[in-house]
């Protein structure tokens, strides 16, 4: 089942009028061979910046078969069968609509075919640090100094936060990730491994797949940052010519902006959700 993210503190009191088709509930869906725990408390920065303008918004994550809590279910090596499981526990959870999804990286995938498939059902859908077949190739998306690095998170042998391992502070240096966070990051890995076949179906999944060039969805974000080593942020430029979706950068933050700077992710996204011109209410948080 989806597990829902606990809000960190109430919402405030002046909220927005936001269109009828916004979002009553997000899906954060778990990246590939990856578990959304990793984010570690950045779902409850995020949740607290969309309940800024929505107080009732609900967040839940999502999590692949084969990570998490799921680690020991054998995981689709196909996207459209990535989308069915996965539509079919968030509707076994009764969760009302109309939904909200948020992925990164080569997990757009899944949301982006979910968006084209099923597009009555969601309110908007979310791509963060995004990569899919034909805006990026598979082979060549990934710097060749970062193979090793890329391998080791698809098998989840061992400690994989190098490079990835530097997360933005929101104001003026990039820093490194805590011993804390590192250590933190292990124990999921211990707890929850993602078998060696598990990683290569989902990334068989990837490989296959290849999207639209036509929008999957009338409410699309895209967010990126420039200082991103694996998926160059011209990727998320390319998608928002092509799609004519919105796209916003950051200037420094890394692929996984989730960790890097999660305000920023949740101001982009809420401020994204109001009417023009009434950023401002959120300006405060």
């Amino acid at each position: 089942m989806p597990q829902s993210v606990p809000p960190s503190e109430p919402a405030g009191a002046e909220q927005p009028q936001l269109s009828p088709r916004a979002p009553l509930n997000w899906l954060l869906l778990g990246p590939i061979a990856r578990e959304c725990a990793t984010w570690g408390d950045a779902p409850q920065h995020l949740l607290q910046q969309l309940r800024a303008v929505q107080p009732q918004v609900g967040l839940f994550q999502l999590d692949l078969p084969g990570t998490g809590r799921l680690c020991g279910e054998r995981s689709p090596d196909r996207i459209e069968d990535l989308v069915d499981g996965l539509r079919g526990r968030v509707r076994a959870a009764a969760l009302p609509g109309p939904w909200g999804l948020m992925a990164s990286s080569w997990a757009s995938c899944v949301a982006a075919e979910w968006a084209r498939r099923y597009p009555d059902e969601l309110g908007a859908i979310v791509l963060v640090s995004p990569a899919m077949r034909p805006f990026t190739k598979v082979l060549r998306s990934v710097p060749t100094g970062l193979w090793g690095q890329a391998l080791t998170k698809l098998l989840g042998r061992r400690a994989f936060w190098r490079r990835d391992a530097v997360v933005w502070n929101g104001q003026t240096q990039l820093r490194r990730a805590s011993a804390d966070a590192l250590s933190r990051w292990r124990e999921l890995r211990r707890q929850h491994p993602v078998r060696a076949r598990n990683g290569w179906r989902q990334m068989m999944a990837v490989w296959r797949f290849e999207t639209s060039k036509r929008r999957p969805h009338p409410h699309v974000l895209l967010l990126a940052g420039k200082g991103d080593a694996w998926i160059d942020w011209r990727v998320s430029a390319a998608i928002s010519r092509a799609w004519g979706a919105a796209v916003r950068v950051h200037p420094e933050a890394g692929h996984d902006l989730l960790l890097d700077d999660p305000q920023w992710v949740g101001r982009s996204v809420a401020e994204w959700l109001l009417p023009i011109g009434s950023s401002g209410l959120i300006s405060q948080l």
